[in-house]
C-alpha cells in the first residue's frame, strides 16, 4: 500500500518507511507520525541508526520537527505521515533550535527559503543568523509566522525587535497556525500598516508580560494572611498596654469599669493612627521600588520620605512598639519602628549582604502594615464606632480633623499629586473641598491649607497599597467623613502571540469586519472587542441533538475527562481564547446552529481543556469531523480512540418526518423537507477520494527558487507574484536546456487527469479546480482538503510558469529568444506560434504603417515604466497622434479592417477578422475565434452554451490547452485561450481566492 507523507508526497517503491515503533506497519501509521525514509536495500544497522537519530530529533524538538527532512545518515531522511499539524517552516524552525541537527537541514539558502519563502534576501539571512546567535527564538518564531504578510525588508525590521529579559511572547503554538490567524485579520491592510500592527502586537504583548512578571515579583514581597492575624493581635495588645498605663493605681474593678479615658488620650490615639498610616505608606512605596530596582536603590530614592516618616515616631515610642511580648509575633506593633530602622540604614553608603537581607525582611511586611493601618483609620473615622459615643472622644475627633499637615508635606511631599486638582472629598460644615480652597486662594499651596479631614493622606495609603500589588492606583469612593477604596484586579489578558492571534481571528470571523485604518494593535483589538457581544449574539442558541445532549457533563468512557457541549457562541469564544484556535468562527457556528454539527470540549479533572471536538451528523450515523489539542496540535492517539469508541455507542441521528395529515386540503401549509447539506460539503464527501492523487513535485519547477522538490517548495512558488515568477523563469533560461525542462514539467497535471476521469456532469463542475481563477464557494472546501490542496497547488504553479513564458514571449524577451535558438523545443515552438498568431503579431523594431509599437514600447513584465522614461527613440508620436487613456504608451496597434485610423486614445489590444468578413463594431472587445469542429463559426459575440471558456482547437495531440486571462472591457480578468500560454491580465495577475 502506498504511504503518503506531509505535503502529499508519495513514498517511492524503492524506499522504506521506518517508524519509532518497529511493530506498526507503515500503512497503519496514524497521521502526523514521525518516520524515517530511506533506501529499501539499507541493512539492519543503517535502519537502526536512522531510527535512533529520528528519536533524538523528536525528543529534542518535538514531533513536528520530523517534517524538516533532516539528514539521519545512511541515506535516510526524516518525515511525517500526512495529516499532522504544522508545515515545513514549523519543522525547520524547530529543528534549527537543536544544535545537533541544525546543519543537517540542507544548504543555508534552502533553509532560509523554507522559513521565509523564495523572496528571502541576504539581509534577511544575516538578520536570521544574528537572531539565532543571540538566542532570540521568540522573535524568530514571530517573524516566520508573519512571513506571508510582510516583505523581506519588513521581516528584517521584525527580527530587530527585542523582548525584555525573561519575557517570551511566543512560548507555544505553531508559527504557521498563528500566521494563518493573523492573516485573517490583517490581510486587507497595506504592507506598511501590517508592519505597524504586527510590531504593535509584539510591543503590546511584551508590555503585558513585563507587567505580569512585575506583579509576580511584587507578590514575593508580601506576607500572607497569617502575618496579618498575628500583627492585628500584636497591635491590639500594644493599645491595651498604653490604656492600662493610664489607669489609676490600686483601682477596683468597679472603678475601672466606670473609668473613661481623657480627651488627651483620644487625641494621642488618633495621632498614632495618622502616623501609622503615613509610615505604612512610605514603607509600601520603598518596598515597591525595591522590587523593581533593588533594595539599595530604593533606600537612596526614598531617603527623604524615610526621614520624614521616622520623625513621626520618637525613639521611646519605637522601642515600646518593638518590645517583645511572649506568645506574640516578634514584629513591632507599629510600622514606624521599621521605618526608623530603614532610615538609619539609608544613610549608610555600603550595606553588606546581611544588612540588605535584613532590610528585605522588613520590607516584606509593608503590605500587612498598610492593611492594618487602613483598618485602624476606618475604625477611627466611622461614626458608628463605640468610642465616638464618648463626648471626650468626639471632641478630640473634631479638633483632630482640623490639624494642619504642613510639616508632614514640607518634609515628605505628595505621593499622589495627580489627584490634587480633582480631589472631591466632602468636608464637614461649610468648609469647601481641597481643590475649591486652592482655587479660591491662588497664592496658597496645597501643603499650607491641607488638613487631616481632607483624607488625602488616606488616599495616598490606598494608592501605595495598589502599587504594591502592581496596579497604578486605587479606585476611591468619597463619602462624607470617610473614604472607601478598591484595588483593581489584574485583567486576565491574552499574553502570547498564538492565543492573541487566534482570539483576534475568531472575533473578526464572527463580526465579519475589521476596522478600516487602525493606528496600532491596541486600537484594532478594542474595535474587535467592541463587536464581540453582537458577534456572539449571531451564533447564540445552538441546536444540540438529543442523542448527544444526554452525554453533556458526563465522563468520556475509559478516561477521566469530562464532556462539555457548546450551546452558545460565548462558550465558543471562551474555548477559542484558551485553546488558540478558531472554533468560534462562522463555519463551525453556522453548522452548530443548524444542528448538523456538535462542538465539544474535553476537560481534564483540573478543568483544563485537553481537546476540542466537532462531531457531524450524517445519514448513516455520527462522524468525527475534527479533533485538535491546544494551538491545533494533534491530540494523544489514545484520546482519539476513546472518542471514536464513544461515538460508536451513540444512537443514530433521528430523521425528522412531517406528521401525517388526515385531510391535507384543510391544512394548506406545505410539508417541510429535510434541509440538504451545503453543496461544498456534498462535493467534498463525494469526490475527495477520486481527486486525492499522489504528488511528485517536478524538480525543474522547484529549481527556479533553488529549493528541493517538496510540496512546501510548490507552495512557495504559488505565493510568488507574476513579476517575481517571470524573473525566476527568465533567470533559469540562461541555461537553454531549461526551456524544454520547464515546458515538459508544466505539462504534468495530475489533478486535471483525475478530473477528466470523472463523469461528464461532474467534470464541468470541478473544472475550475484546474484553472487559475477564483473558485466558487462550492469548491473551496474541496480545494482545501489535504489530499487535493497539494495537487491544486502543483496545477496553479504549472499554469503560472506557462504564463511567465507568455509574458516573455509577448515582450520578445532576448533571453527566451536565445534559449529557443540554441535548444529549440518543438511543443514550445508550436505553442509560441499559435499564441503570437492569436495576438496579431509581436512588437517589431520599427513602427510600420499599422502603428505597431516598437520593442522599447512593449509592456514590461513587471508593470513598470521604461528605464529611459518611456520616450520613443526616434522622438516620433503615434500614427494617430493619440495616447493611451491613462497616459501610457500604446503596446501595439493593428490596422482596422476598414483601413481607417483608430480614435485618439482608444485602447486596441488586437484586431481579428470576423468570420463573416465584416468589421467589428467600434469599441467592442474582440474575442479569439477559433474554428469549431463542425466548421461553422460561432455567432458574433455569442458565448458557449455551457458557459465554459472557448478552447483553442488547432493544437496537435501533444499540445496541452490552457485558458488565459486577459483584461476585459470592464477591467476584470476574462478567459482567453492562447494555446497553453496562460497570459495573466490585470495588475498583479489573477490570484486564487484560497491563498
Amino acid at each position: 500500500m502506498m504511504v503518503t507523507v506531509s505535503g502529499g508526497v508519495a513514498v517511492g517503491a524503492r524506499e522504506c518507511v521506518l517508524a519509532l515503533d518497529p511493530v506498526t506497519r507503515a500503512a497503519d501509521l496514524s497521521p502526523g507520525t514521525p518516520v524515517a525514509i530511506g533506501p529499501a536495500e539499507a541493512g539492519p544497522g543503517a535502519r537502526k541508526a536512522a531510527v535512533a537519530e529520528l528519536s533524538a530529533l523528536v525528543t529534542a524538538a518535538g514531533v513536528v520537527a520530523a517534517d524538516a527532512t533532516a539528514d539521519l545518515g545512511g541515506g535516510f531522511r526524516s518525515a511525517r505521515i500526512a495529516g499532522g499539524a504544522g508545515d515545513r517552516r514549523d519543522a525547520v524552525l524547530a529543528a534549527l533550535a537543536v544544535p545537533r541537527f541544525a546543519d543537517r537541514l540542507g544548504p543555508p539558502a534552502a533553509t532560509l527559503v523554507a522559513l521565509f519563502g523564495p523572496d528571502a534576501t541576504k539581509p534577511l539571512g544575516a538578520a536570521t543568523l544574528e537572531a539565532i546567535a543571540d538566542g532570540r527564538w521568540p522573535v524568530l518564531r514571530f517573524a516566520v509566522a508573519v512571513s506571508d504578510l510582510l516583505g523581506p525588508e519588513q521581516l528584517v525590521e521584525v527580527l530587530a525587535l527585542r523582548a525584555p529579559a525573561g519575557v517570551d511572547p511566543f512560548p507555544d503554538g505553531l508559527p504557521s497556525v498563528a500566521g494563518d490567524h493573523l492573516g485573517r485579520v490583517l490581510s486587507s491592510y497595506s504592507p506598511r500598516r501590517r508592519l505597524t500592527l504586527i510590531t504593535g502586537l509584539w510591543e503590546h504583548l511584551c508590555g503585558l508580560l513585563r507587567e505580569r512578571r512585575r506583579v509576580e515579583r511584587l507578590g514575593k514581597w508580601q506576607h500572607g494572611h497569617e502575618l496579618t492575624v498575628k500583627l492585628r493581635a500584636r497591635r491590639a495588645q500594644h493599645e491595651d498596654a498604653i490604656l492600662e498605663r493610664l489607669l489609676p493605681r490600686r483601682v477596683t474593678l468597679i472603678q475601672a469599669a466606670l473609668w473613661h479615658p481623657s480627651q488627651s488620650y483620644w487625641r494621642e490615639r488618633f495621632t498614632r493612627v495618622l502616623h501609622d498610616a503615613m509610615g505604612a505608606t512610605v514603607l509600601a512605596r520603598v518596598a515597591t521600588t525595591a522590587a523593581d530596582h533593588g533594595t539599595g536603590a530604593a533606600l537612596v530614592h526614598h531617603r527623604h520620605e524615610l526621614d520624614a516618616a521616622a520623625a513621626l515616631l520618637s525613639r521611646r515610642a519605637a522601642v515600646d512598639a518593638a518590645r517583645l511580648v511572649p506568645g506574640l509575633t516578634g514584629h513591632p506593633a507599629r510600622p514606624g519602628s521599621y521605618v526608623r530602622d530603614l532610615a538609619e540604614r539609608a544613610g549608610q553608603e555600603d550595606l553588606s549582604a546581611k544588612q540588605l537581607q535584613t532590610v528585605d525582611a522588613r520590607l516584606r511586611t509593608a503590605h500587612t502594615y498598610a492593611t492594618l493601618a487602613w483598618r485602624a483609620a476606618e475604625d477611627m473615622l466611622c461614626d458608628g464606632e463605640d468610642h465616638l459615643i464618648n463626648p471626650d472622644a468626639q471632641a478630640a475627633m473634631d479638633s483632630f480633623q482640623s490639624v494642619s499637615l504642613t510639616g508632614w508635606r514640607t518634609a515628605a511631599g505628595y505621593f499622589s499629586p495627580h489627584r490634587m486638582e480633582t480631589w472631591p472629598q466632602p468636608m464637614s460644615g461649610d468648609l469647601p473641598a481641597l481643590p475649591d480652597r486652592l482655587r479660591a486662594d491662588p497664592a496658597a499651596t496645597p501643603a499650607s491649607i491641607e488638613v487631616v479631614a481632607d483624607l488625602f493622606w488616606l488616599g495616598e495609603l490606598a494608592d501605595a497599597m495598589a502599587q504594591l500589588r502592581g496596579r497604578p492606583a486605587a479606585e476611591l469612593d468619597h463619602n462624607h467623613g470617610w473614604l472607601s477604596a478598591v484595588i483593581p484586579r489584574i485583567p486576565q489578558e491574552l499574553t502570547t502571540v498564538a492565543r492573541t492571534a487566534a482570539h483576534a481571528a475568531q472575533l473578526a470571523g464572527l463580526s465579519g469586519v475589521v476596522p478600516a485604518k487602525p493606528r496600532g494593535w491596541g486600537e484594532l483589538s478594542a474595535a474587535l472587542h467592541a463587536a464581540q457581544e453582537a458577534a456572539e449574539a449571531l451564533v447564540a442558541g445552538f441546536t444540540v441533538p438529543p442523542e448527544v445532549q444526554a452525554f453533556d457533563a458526563t465522563l468520556l468512557p475509559g478516561t477521566t475527562d469530562r464532556i462539555e457541549i457548546a450551546r452558545t457562541g460565548s462558550t465558543l469564544t471562551g474555548w477559542a481564547a484558551y485553546m488558540g484556535n478558531c472554533i468560534a468562527g462562522s463555519d463551525y457556528a453556522d453548522e452548530a446552529m443548524a444542528g448538523r454539527m456538535v462542538l465539544l470540549a474535553l476537560r481534564a479533572p483540573d478543568g483544563e481543556i485537553r481537546a476540542n471536538v466537532s462531531v457531524q451528523s450524517t445519514g448513516k450515523g455520527w462522524k468525527l469531523d475534527e479533533m485538535k489539542a491546544r494551538f491545533n496540535a494533534d491530540p494523544a492517539p489514545d484520546l482519539v480512540e476513546h472518542v471514536r469508541a464513544w461515538m460508536r455507542t451513540l444512537p443514530p441521528p433521528r430523521v425528522t418526518t412531517p406528521p401525517v395529515r388526515d385531510d391535507p386540503a384543510t391544512d394548506p401549509s406545505p410539508a417541510r423537507t429535510a434541509r440538504r447539506r451545503p453543496p461544498a460539503q456534498r462535493l467534498a464527501e463525494q469526490w475527495a477520494d477520486r481527486l486525492t492523487v499522489p504528488l511528485r513535485p517536478e524538480p525543474a519547477l522547484t529549481k527556479l527558487i533553488a529549493a528541493d522538490p517538496t510540496p512546501a517548495s510548490l507552495v512557495a512558488l504559488r505565493r510568488l507574484t507574476p513579476a517575481a515568477l517571470t524573473d525566476h523563469v527568465r533567470h533559469a533560461l540562461h541555461d537553454p536546456a531549461q526551456a524544454a525542462n520547464l515546458w515538459t514539467a508544466t505539462a504534468h497535471r495530475p489533478l486535471t487527469a483525475a478530473i477528466n476521469e470523472l463523469p461528464d456532469e461532474v467534470r464541468a463542475r470541478l473544472a475550475p479546480l484546474s484553472r487559475d481563477e477564483p473558485l466558487p464557494g462550492a469548491l473551496r472546501k474541496l480545494a482545501r482538503l489535504p489530499g487535493v490542496a497539494p495537487a491544486r497547488t502543483a496545477e496553479l504553479v504549472a499554469l503560472r510558469v506557462r504564463a511567465a513564458f507568455a509574458t516573455l514571449l509577448r515582450t520578445d524577451d532576448p533571453i527566451l529568444a536565445a534559449a529557443m535558438t540554441a535548444r529549440p523545443h518543438n511543443p514550445l515552438l508550436r505553442a509560441a506560434a499559435l499564441a503570437v498568431t492569436s495576438w496579431g503579431g509581436l512588437p517589431t523594431a520599427a513602427t510600420g504603417p499599422s502603428g505597431t509599437a516598437r520593442p522599447d514600447d512593449a509592456p514590461r513584465p513587471d508593470g513598470g515604466a521604461r528605464p529611459d522614461g518611456g520616450a520613443r527613440p526616434d522622438g516620433g508620436a503615434r500614427p494617430d497622434g493619440g495616447v493611451q487613456p491613462d497616459g501610457g504608451v500604446q503596446p501595439y496597434e493593428t490596422a482596422r479592417p476598414d483601413g481607417a485610423a483608430r480614435p485618439n486614445g482608444a485602447a486596441q489590444p488586437r484586431e481579428t477578422a470576423r468570420p463573416d468578413g465584416a468589421a467589428w463594431p467600434e469599441g467592442a472587445a474582440q474575442p479569439h475565434e477559433s474554428a469549431r469542429p463542425d466548421g461553422a463559426a460561432r455567432p458574433d459575440g455569442a458565448a458557449r452554451s455551457d458557459g465554459a471558456n472557448e478552447p483553442s482547437e488547432t493544437a496537435g495531440p501533444d499540445w496541452v490547452t490552457e485558458s488565459s486571462d486577459v483584461v476585459g472591457p470592464d477591467g476584470a480578468a476574462q478567459p482567453f485561450p492562447v494555446g497553453g500560454l496562460h497570459q495573466v491580465g490585470g495588475p498583479g495577475g489573477v490570484r486564487d481566492s484560497n491563498e
